[in-house]
């Protein structure tokens, strides 16, 4: 996953030059064999990978490698969840990201991530939380993948609820500000705002 920026960093400069050669030649587009010759052997099998990817209708989405690596040691049997085009082309996908996120989840002066992983045939949304000194995992949610084509894809987005933010609170009815930085999942038809609390992530609603 580390090489994906490289290879798109290389595909960009052999497209923006429009070169048939690498010594000055610019009205021609680059051949084939000449991006074999020019893209390593590793670069090569990472843009192939992609385009694979984006034709099986995958869409991928960069991770910071902290997180990666975060991922490899924690959760080395999931893997980061890939979404539907039916949910990269709705209007509600409003942030840049909706597989991972960054903030202060648990309230103290670290930051923490927020992720979504596939297990089996669900969607985990993990936190890892204070991941600049001893990284603790903490399950936020689970929600059911969907299915298609014998692949399971996520359905949902996460995004960021900012610590002070003014939110409804349904048993008062009256808009107070969050306490910390919270985790909004977003679905189809609602949206589930995740607090933690003694902990654990409970819903927004469902707190004390």
């Amino acid at each position: 996953m580390k090489v994906y920026p490289i290879a798109f960093a290389a595909l960009l400069a052999l497209a923006a030059c429009g070169s048939d050669s690498a010594d000055g030649n610019y009205n021609q587009v680059a051949s084939d064999e000449l991006i074999d010759e020019q893209i390593d052997a590793g670069t090569k099998t990472a843009i192939d990978s992609i385009a694979r990817a984006t034709n099986e209708g995958k869409i991928l989405y960069p991770l910071p490698d902290t997180l990666i690596t975060l991922l490899e040691q924690k959760q080395p049997q999931a893997r980061v969840a890939t979404m539907t085009d039916a949910a990269m082309s709705s209007e509600r996908l409003l942030v840049k990201n909706p597989i991972f996120l960054r903030g202060n989840l648990n309230g103290n002066s670290s930051m923490d991530y927020a992720v979504q992983v596939l297990q089996n045939d669900s969607i985990q949304i993990l936190a890892f939380l204070d991941y600049t000194d001893q990284a603790r995992e903490v399950e936020i949610a689970s929600y059911p993948a969907t299915k298609l084509d014998a692949e399971w894809y996520s359905t949902y987005q996460i995004r960021l609820a900012p610590k002070d933010s003014l939110v409804m609170d349904n048993r008062s009815q009256k808009r107070i500000p969050l306490p910390t930085d919270g985790v909004s999942v977003v679905s189809e038809d609602r949206t589930i705002l995740y607090l933690m609390q003694d902990g654990r992530f409970i819903p927004f609603d469902a707190q004390r």
